[in-house]
């Protein structure tokens, strides 16, 4: 059973240097199961024989004594006692012989594995020689090459003084030819510089005389353009000295205006002052009538202009006739002025946002609280609509507008 017992655990560990190629191989040997085997097929084998035995001397010696002299009966317990033993080792057997197949079974498989492993080994015994074999290869061209390098060390540093010597001469050669070389490239950059040079001039010769041609073409047509673009300048100018003096008398108009307004504003800020002093004289005027050309309603006199003027100079107009612009304080007013009115005309009445965009104001300063706005209105087109109108209508009491200061309209006034 020796010859089962297998190595199961083999281990090469291979290490590489630079002299040479050096395997190593430990073999490391573990307790086999092949040896327990061994030792229960002896066991199995021992019980077997004593089986045996035990089998022959019952049938051989005690049955044919019993058989022979029924006096010897009183031999028969020991006889049963024996057969029971004989029972057991008999099953025992066949245990041992179930064992003993399963153990055979094994062994037919671990001999497998042991031809496996065996050739196995022997591959890698074949590969350790043909390294072995390739270490002492390179070990021996290792030994040339040492050799080889030693003669290539003393060529070297024979060399090496060569190389310098060369060098030294190599530095001389290459210094001078630098400098020969420097100034090869500066002839060379001034011939190409003036080749250049000369072929820029060329061009730029023909190109300056193109150019002049269609400069002096160039310069008639801009010649008829400047003579045209003078008779206009000329016309401009003219018209530009126009608008200068229109601008200057408008400015003087217009600061002219905001010093009657400050003045106007004034004396309206008096007036204020003055109306609940003159309001308890109210009733005692009513009886009085009204001026010529006038139109009384309850205690007020209306004046309804034939001539057009702008909202400014309305109001002028009404305030030297010692009154002002309409203020409408009912809608029997409103009525009653749309009455008087010619059909389908816009009369100026006392209404402006030109304080604050928005914010209607009479021109006392009272706010607007009834208003009879057309719809739609106002509008402020153009953001220049800040004084007010009434429209004659028909039928109702007449709309309001909002329309351009500027606008030459006829007026009511009232006093």
């Amino acid at each position: 059973m020796d010859s089962m017992e297998i190595d199961d655990n083999l281990y090469i560990t291979k290490h590489l240097t630079m002299e040479g190629l050096v395997t190593k191989v430990d073999f490391q040997r573990r307790k086999q199961p092949s040896r327990c085997v061994t030792v229960c097929l002896g066991l199995l084998c021992a019980v077997l024989l004593a089986g045996n035995i035990g089998q022959f001397i019952y049938y051989e010696i005690i049955s044919p004594l019993a058989s022979a002299d029924p006096t010897q009966a009183s031999l028969q317990f020991p006889g049963d006692r024996l057969q029971d033993c004989y029972d057991a080792s008999t099953a025992e057997r066949k245990q041992l012989e179930a064992k003993l197949s399963n153990l055979t079974e094994e062994k037919g498989q671990l001999q497998q594995s042991y031809t496996a492993l065996t050739t196995e080994r022997d591959e890698f015994k074949t590969s350790f020689n043909n390294l072995t074999n390739e270490n002492n290869q390179i070990q021996a061209s290792y030994s040339t090459c040492k050799q080889e390098s030693d003669q290539l060390q003393t060529s070297y540093n024979n060399m090496q003084k060569s190389l310098e010597e060369l060098q030294a001469s190599h530095n001389n050669l290459r210094a001078t030819k630098d400098q020969l070389q420097t100034n090869n490239r500066n002839l060379q950059r001034e011939k190409d510089e003036f080749q250049t040079l000369s072929i820029s001039l060329r061009a730029n010769r023909d190109q300056l005389q193109s150019n002049y041609f269609s400069l002096k073409r160039s310069k008639d047509q801009l010649q008829i353009s400047y003579n045209t673009l003078s008779i206009r300048k000329d016309d401009l100018q003219i018209r530009y000295n126009l608008l200068t003096d229109d601008k200057d008398r408008m400015q003087s108009s217009y600061n002219s205006l905001q010093n009657e307004k400050e003045e106007l504003q004034n004396k309206y800020n008096s007036l204020v002052k003055v109306k609940d002093v003159f309001g308890k004289d109210i009733n005692k005027v009513r009886g009085k009538p009204c001026e010529r050309g006038w139109i009384r309603f309850h205690i007020s006199c209306y004046f309804v202009s034939t001539s057009q003027r702008n909202w400014a100079s309305s109001r002028q107009d009404c305030i030297a006739r010692g009154a002002d612009l309409l203020i409408i304080d009912s809608r029997e007013e409103q009525a009653f002025i749309n009455g008087i009115l010619p059909s389908r005309k816009q009369f100026w009445i006392g209404l402006t946002d030109s304080v604050t965009e928005g914010t209607w104001m009479w021109v006392d300063g009272t706010p607007v609280t009834t208003t009879y706005w057309y719809p739609g209105e106002p509008s402020n087109s153009g953001g220049k609509e800040h004084c007010g109108e009434t429209w004659q209508r028909s039928s109702g009491i007449g709309v309001w507008n909002d329309d351009q200061c500027a606008n030459l309209q006829h007026f009511i006034c009232e006093k």
